[in-house]
C-alpha cells in the first residue's frame, strides 16, 4: 500500500493556493517519517503530468479549494463519484486536469482503490498571492483532517 497525498491549486490566484499550503503543513509534520508508505506531494496544475504519481497509489487523498457555494473557509470530504461532480465547477484548469487524470487512470486500470478529497471552500482568487481571512482562519482544519485520514490509512499498513 502507498499513499499519495496530493496537493493542488495555483499560488498566484489567493484561496486557490490553499491545498498547496495544506500539503507544505503536512509535509513538516511527516518529514519523510513514512518515506516508503507515505509521498505528499504539491501538484500544482500540473494536471496529467501526475498519471506516474497517481500510478504509483493504492490511496489517493486530493486536497484542494473549492467552489460548491458554501461559506468561505468550510473544509468538506469528498468520496467515490461525489469527486467527480466536484470538478463540474472548474476553479481552475488543473481540477479539469484532475478530471482527466482519473479518469485516464481509471481507463488504463491504475486507478488508486481508494480516492478521497479534502476541499476547502474558496472565498477569493483573485490574483493577489495570499489566502483569505476565512480560508487561513479555515487551513488549520483542513490540515487537521487530511492528517487524522493519513493515520489511519496508516494504521491498516
Amino acid at each position: 500500500m502507498r499513499i499519495l497525498v496530493l496537493g493542488l491549486g495555483n499560488l498566484l490566484m489567493n484561496d486557490d493556493a490553499a491545498g498547496l499550503k495544506a500539503v507544505y503543513r503536512l509535509k513538516k509534520i511527516y518529514n519523510d517519517k513514512f518515506e516508503d508508505k507515505l509521498k505528499i506531494m504539491d501538484g500544482g496544475t500540473l494536471g496529467l503530468d501526475l498519471l506516474p504519481y497517481i500510478e504509483e497509489a493504492t490511496h489517493l487523498i486530493i486536497v484542494d479549494a473549492v467552489d460548491l457555494d458554501l461559506p468561505p473557509g468550510t473544509v468538506i470530504k469528498i468520496e467515490g463519484d461525489d469527486i467527480d461532480s466536484v470538478f463540474e465547477n472548474k476553479l481552475s484548469p488543473h481540477q479539469m486536469g484532475l478530471k482527466d487524470i482519473l479518469f485516464a487512470a481509471d481507463i488504463i486500470g491504475v486507478k488508486p482503490e481508494y480516492v478521497v478529497m479534502y476541499g476547502i471552500q474558496i472565498g477569493n482568487v483573485n490574483m493577489e498571492n495570499q489566502l483569505s481571512l476565512e480560508v487561513m482562519k479555515g487551513l488549520d482544519h483542513l490540515v487537521k483532517n487530511v492528517q487524522l485520514e493519513i493515520e489511519k490509512l496508516l494504521r491498516l499498513l
